[in-house]
């Protein structure tokens, strides 16, 4: 697998000098980017992203910094910037948190989860570093009994578990926090044929995909578990 290069996580301009109208701001799995939209072949952004930008829009030229880029630029200079195994699969969904995540799933064109919606865990840190060393123990190969459980350290800083949610739990054990356990367990989940859980910048997200074609993925903020009966 191929590393991001280096300075995505420098929080500094990705490009040669530009104008100040020039940039945009992009967060992605905790990354703060600067991006020169005028390098780039990016499309025009959507009618929805372009409105919900427009609140923003006002207070970043009195902060005096660059307004948030939009899915279609941040992917186009991913797909840029980044090797190819670090892309291919993943799709940007947006979060509160994280400004965009980066996680497993078919994309739309403009770069966002076509199926997958992600939900954020209520867990504490300590719980994202031990999903975090499962991952590293799975993909590492020291993990006896985890054949059904698929573990990627991305280059983004995410730790990724895939597979079904049985046996996701069943490799997580007590690193899990009961919070992830009670969401793996939920019932909605017993007949997704994969799951995901990605600890990423202390935090713990579920995802799971949508059958509906229709669908554009969210990640939803701290959603406690639904009781199991």
């Amino acid at each position: 697998m191929g590393r991001f290069t280096c300075f995505l996580f420098a929080s500094v301009v990705c490009a040669t000098p530009a104008l100040a109208e020039d940039l945009c701001r992009a967060e992605v799995n905790s990354t703060t980017l600067t991006i020169d939209r005028d390098a780039l072949d990016a499309p025009h952004p959507g009618l929805r992203e372009r409105a919900a930008g427009w609140a923003a829009l006002g207070l970043d030229r009195v902060r005096g910094r660059p307004p948030a880029c939009d899915s279609e630029t941040l992917i186009a200079f991913l797909a840029r910037e980044v090797p190819e195994d670090d892309l291919s699969g993943y799709c940007l969904l947006p979060d509160d948190l994280m400004g965009f995540l980066l996680v497993p799933g078919e994309r739309t064109y403009r770069g966002r989860c076509a199926r997958t919606a992600c939900e954020r865990v209520n867990t504490a840190r300590d719980t994202a570093v031990g999903i975090a060393g499962t991952a590293t123990d799975i993909a590492a190969g020291r993990a006896e009994g985890q054949s059904r459980t698929n573990a990627v350290l991305h280059a983004s800083g995410a730790a990724i578990l895939s597979g079904s949610a049985a046996s996701i739990a069943s490799s997580v054990g007590s690193s899990a926090s009961g919070a992830v356990s009670a969401a793996l367990a939920a019932p909605a989940l017993a007949g997704t044929a994969a799951v995901s859980l990605v600890a990423v910048g202390g935090a713990v997200y579920l995802c799971s995909g949508d059958d509906d074609d229709e669908a554009e993925g969210t990640a939803t903020p701290d959603v406690a578990p639904q009781p199991i009966d």
